[in-house]
């Protein structure tokens, strides 16, 4: 059985339920994936409910312990407490793992990279064969378009009025240009530096109030041609110059991206409701007000992880305590890592009322499987963990975090000895 028949099996089961509890991960994959189940569920008279969470805990096995599940971009990483509670669940998680549940649609059982190649509202789009564009703005919300999308994502793109074009691969060329080049990591010099970039266009020749749509063929390749100069002087690496320029995808002429990161920043303040809205009816321009709040709390948390950053052997980390949102650490320790150019895993911390969150990041090219390694860690720290390859998470217990530390860094030193 390959996945799309597997995916039709899980459709089948769906349908036949009279009520289902959508538990669906607090991020933009996980709210597209539950906007596309929630149509399903309505276009088959099924009631529901949705409930956003950042980790299956005991709590809340223990309040839906009689309820049928559908745990939507997650769930993969808990399938032994799923089991353990006796849970009647559907697992639609495209987070690795080689661990099996027969009514679950997990891409690496069928030889497909869940990191790269389908997210979990693409995984609800084989269900449902319905809700292509949503199911894109759950994979570039999980940054699965940075190569161009590629595998099922191709597929599904073909079957959306998503449009793939070449352009500048930065947020906001619809915003003036120091703005658009201060905010994005893929230019170093530039990250969070509006005043460096106001200097370097207006030494271009550019007017600073237009945006990068509003240029010309003429001024665009001018502008793309002096960032090229500027990094290959300053030493960048061909393969990190090229990742300025290339396949952009736009919606209804908003930037998939754009729009992904609109839905993340409704989630991170509790939103859930407008982010389905937003998903299933396109009003994008009410993210405006969220992301610029977003964006703040994202400058201002880079500031503290930067402060607080600390190095060992093989890692290295920031403990930032309550001082940045819990929501946002996935954001700030990626960006952190681009923007830095660090060549370490990048490990984050704080603390929320669970105990110790912590997000992980790795540079593009190493190869190493963080979903293992923190997997591992954060159970020899008391917690629990999973994720991707290249970006993972976990919870452990407060008063834990050397431990963690040092088992973390053990399982990165025995994937990758010459680190």
């Amino acid at each position: 059985m390959g996945i799309v028949e597997k995916a039709e099996e899980i459709a089948g089961i769906i349908k036949k339920k009279r009520c289902i509890t959508i538990v669906a991960h607090a991020d933009a994959d996980g709210v597209a994936g539950a906007a596309i189940a929630k149509l399903f569920l309505e276009e088959n008279g099924i009631e529901h409910e949705i409930k956003f969470t950042n980790y299956i805990e005991e709590e809340l096995l223990n309040e839906f312990r009689s309820n049928d599940i559908l745990f939507v971009d997650l769930g993969n990483s808990s399938i032994d407490a799923i089991l353990h509670h006796g849970i009647n669940a559907i697992i639609v998680d495209h987070h690795f793992s080689k661990d099996f549940f027969p009514n679950s649609l997990n891409p690496f059982h069928y030889g497909i990279d869940g990191g790269e190649e389908i997210s979990a509202s693409g995984l609800m789009y084989l269900i449902t064969k319905k809700h292509a564009d949503i199911a894109l703005m759950g994979a570039a919300g999980d940054l699965q378009d940075r190569n161009g999308f590629r595998g099922l994502n191709k597929e599904i793109l073909k079957n959306s009025n998503v449009v793939e074009r070449n352009d500048i691969r930065l947020y906001g060329r619809n915003l003036p240009l120091p703005r658009m080049l201060s905010f994005s990591p893929l230019i170093p010099p530039f990250f969070k530096n509006f005043g460096m970039s106001v200097r370097f266009l207006k030494n271009a020749g550019i007017d600073t109030k237009k945006s990068w749509n509003e240029l010309d063929r003429e001024e665009k390749k001018a502008l793309l041609s002096s960032i090229v100069k500027m990094m290959a002087k300053l030493g960048y690496e061909k393969n990190d110059i090229m990742q300025i320029y290339g396949k952009v995808y736009e919606l209804n002429g908003y930037d998939l991206r754009e729009i992904a990161a609109g839905i993340n920043s409704m989630v991170k303040y509790g939103k859930y409701e407008e982010a389905i809205h937003a998903c299933i009816n396109g009003d994008y321009n009410k993210m405006e007000k969220f992301m610029i709040a977003h964006r703040k709390n994202i400058k201002d948390g880079i500031k503290i992880a930067r402060e607080n950053l600390n190095e060992r052997s093989k890692i290295k980390y920031f403990i930032a305590g309550k001082k940045i949102k819990d929501t946002i650490l996935g954001t700030i320790t990626g960006m952190l890592l681009e923007g830095e150019r660090i060549e370490k895993p990048l490990v984050g911390m704080v603390e929320n009322g669970n105990g110790i969150k912590i997000s992980v990041r790795a540079p593009k090219n190493m190869k190493i499987n963080l979903s293992v390694a923190i997997a591992r860690a954060a159970i020899a720290a008391g917690g629990n963990g999973g994720g991707h390859r290249m970006a993972a998470g976990a919870m452990i217990p407060k008063g834990n975090v050397e431990e963690f530390l040092k088992f973390f860094e053990a399982e990165i030193a025995n994937q990758s000895p010459s680190l």
